[in-house]
């Protein structure tokens, strides 16, 4: 997997969760105080975001940061 497949993934894992949690996109950011379009540049894998900002998102959506970044995930712990 390159880099861009991975940061896709990403992406698409923190859409996922942030959904199963009921939050919005605006619920997020309003938390982590950033720009609504560098979320939505996240979840699109348009960009890669430091580890620490890693951190806090994993932190506020109630995850392990290992389980937004490990290959595989399983979507149902979330629930």
């Amino acid at each position: 997997m390159n880099n861009q497949e991975f940061l896709k993934k990403i992406g698409l894992k923190l859409k996922v969760i942030r959904s199963l949690r009921g939050m919005s996109q605006d619920d997020v950011v309003n938390k982590l105080d950033i720009d609504k379009s560098y979320y939505s540049k996240v979840e699109r894998g348009l960009t890669n975001p430091t580890l620490l900002y890693m951190k806090n998102l994993a932190e506020i959506l109630d995850v392990n940061l290992e389980d937004i970044i490990s290959e595989n995930i399983n979507f149902t712990k979330f629930k």
